[in-house]
């Protein structure tokens, strides 16, 4: 049995996200890649955790939440809030919504040390300035036990035609 940062033992199904379970951080080593905006280096805070089972669903859920900040003037970039949760076939599948008027439902698959999701589903405000997002793929690697790395690539309504480029890369540091 795993435990969890809040006392509770995971699922027979969300053990295989055990590896990401905690409090990740990364002060400068966050970059953005896009053609429409220029190169930035940023920090992140990752923090995954077991959220209490809602009853109604009998489902067990991570919580998943993601604040970003510019490393040179600290000013807040955005906060993502979620839940994440493997399904007894082995699929993950995560939600969340942010304060940039975004909400996605992402799916995927779990191996050891890696999960990659790609987007399903995302609704956005009405009155949201940045592109559309068409497709996403998120990707989350740990490289041992003390460094996760996660890579954000996506497709906008201009950038590129087809597959993906590579929005986001941090490296995380596991904190205790």
């Amino acid at each position: 049995m795993i435990v969890c940062l809040v006392e509770s033992v995971l699922n027979e199904h969300n053990q295989k996200l055990e590896w990401i379970v905690g409090k990740w951080r990364s002060e400068f080593s966050g970059k953005i890649f896009w053609p429409t905006v220029p190169t930035m280096t940023f920090g992140e805070e990752l923090v995954i955790n077991e959220a209490p089972i809602a009853k109604s669903a009998n489902v067990q859920f991570l919580n998943f939440s993601a604040r970003a900040w510019s490393h040179s003037t600290k000013d807040h970039f955005h906060d993502e809030w979620g839940f994440l949760t493997v399904d007894p076939v082995g699929n993950a599948t995560l939600m969340t919504t942010g304060n940039n008027g975004f909400t996605t439902y992402e799916t995927g698959t779990v191996s050891p040390n890696k999960l990659v999701l790609t987007l399903k589903d995302i609704g956005r405000i009405s009155f949201s300035r940045d592109l559309p997002v068409e497709d996403l793929r998120r990707t989350f690697i740990r490289h041992d036990d003390r460094y996760m790395e996660q890579v954000i690539e996506m497709r906008t309504a201009t950038h590129p035609k087809v597959g993906y480029l590579e929005h986001t890369r941090v490296v995380y540091t596991k904190l205790k």
